[in-house]
């Protein structure tokens, strides 16, 4: 990795470890203050929304005026959001507040995406995209975590503080990181959405993101409630997403060699995903800790597997100049999914039960996956097409790592 991936992929890993400390709290936060399971997926749900809405629109902001500012801008909300969260109790006031917590999460998340790709040496697009999702996965296993603990020993609202100082730290390493100027260059008129909006390998991947994000919403939203019925403590709830998110850490590194190794993204993606739709509605009938524990395991692995196939995917049909729209279409893609979860299952729950939810969760994830598979087998290049010999060549000048602030139309002589 170069250096500047490597301060990549250390920011998310900060970031979302402090940001995820959230993740197990708010719901058993908002049902301790009489919120229902159709409540508390209104008030994750809104985050999501926030997220996905706000995905693109951040993500073509970056490629327009670098990285950076929409990288600090998102620690700086998400750090301010977490602590506002203990002053408040009611649905309302943690919706609008979590709300723009999300708003944040879609500053920060395009960005990095970006700049991973931006920083992909050709061929080891894989590589790069498993490295960034090893830091961003291995801060979702360890930050529910933390959280689950913090709430047990110190209670809940000490939770979201130990969230914002762990975004505040992630903020301080990226403030601390010199910023290299440019010189000017000429304009030309930048990408739309119109560049990208025919391709259907783009699609395909937004599409299998959005199902397998879905899935995961179900799973976040409600397993916390779900367990804590069952009488699981809030460090047990915790150590469910820690071995979660621990297989889908260690699932990304191997999955990056073998998406670059075999030239195919889309059979990991797809694969992956019709089988964490099943685990998903398997999950509610697993009534003992080991069954879960292996059922949450081989959850995580799979989805570490499909998402680095996603990624990889994307950006082999990407440009420098198109690179933040369509990450940031991907990222809209993730927390639209995790939105509908939230959304769209609560009320199922609520009137149903836990088994009807995940269910339907489960159903609604493989029939979006069969979706996004016809799109790839119908494309006239499919989702075949090599990271290897998608990636574009660079030329000397091109070799010499980016500055942290980088902006694709300051990139690969292109304005």
């Amino acid at each position: 990795m170069t250096s500047v991936l490597f301060v990549i992929c250390l920011l998310t890993f900060l970031h979302y470890a402090g940001a995820q400390m959230r993740g197990p709290v708010i719901p058993l936060y908002a049902a301790l203050h009489g919120a229902t399971a159709t409540g508390v997926g209104l008030i994750v749900g809104a985050h999501m929304a926030a997220a996905a809405v706000g995905s693109i629109p951040l993500g073509r902001a970056a490629d327009v005026w670098g990285r950076r500012p929409l990288l600090v801008g998102g620690m700086v909300l998400g750090a301010t959001t977490s602590l506002l969260l203990p002053l408040v109790e009611g649905d309302l006031a943690l919706m609008t507040i979590y709300g723009l917590a999300g708003v944040g999460v879609a500053a920060f998340s395009p960005s990095a995406l970006s700049l991973v790709g931006d920083l992909a040496a050709p061929g080891r697009v894989g590589h790069a995209y498993a490295w960034y999702s090893t830091a961003h996965y291995g801060a979702i296993a360890i930050g529910p975590f933390l959280g689950g603990v913090v709430a047990e020993w110190w209670g809940y609202r000490a939770a979201f503080v130990g969230s914002a100082v762990g975004i505040g730290i992630a903020l301080g390493v990226g403030l601390a990181i010199p910023v290299r100027r440019k010189a000017p260059t000429s304009e030309r008129p930048g990408a739309t959405f119109a560049d990208v909006r025919n391709d259907p390998r783009i699609w395909a991947g937004w599409i299998v993101a959005v199902s397998g994000l879905q899935i995961q919403g179900v799973v976040f939203t409600f397993f916390p409630l779900l367990a804590y019925e069952r009488g699981s403590t809030p460090a047990g709830i915790g150590l469910v997403f820690l071995v979660l998110g621990l297989a889908n850490t260690l699932a990304r590194v191997p999955a990056g060699w073998l998406v670059d190794r075999s030239g195919c993204s889309a059979p990991y993606a797809i694969g992956g995903i019709l089988a964490a739709s099943l685990i998903t509605a398997l999950l509610p009938h697993a009534n003992d800790q080991v069954t879960v524990l292996s059922l949450v395991a081989v959850f995580g692995g799979l989805s570490g597997i499909a998402f680095v196939a996603i990624s990889v995917g994307l950006a082999a049909s990407t440009t420098p100049a198109t690179r933040g729209l369509v990450m940031g279409g991907y990222s809209t893609a993730l927390y639209l999914g995790l939105a509908i979860g939230s959304f769209a299952l609560g009320p199922v729950i609520t009137h149903r039960g836990y088994a009807a939810g995940f269910a339907g969760g489960g159903i609604a994830g493989a029939g979006g996956t069969l979706v996004a598979a016809l799109l790839w087998w119908r494309s006239p290049i499919s989702s075949s097409r090599s990271a290897l010999t998608a990636s574009e060549p660079v030329n000397e000048s091109e070799t010499a790592p980016p500055s942290f602030n980088s902006s694709p139309k300051f990139r690969n002589g292109q304005q």
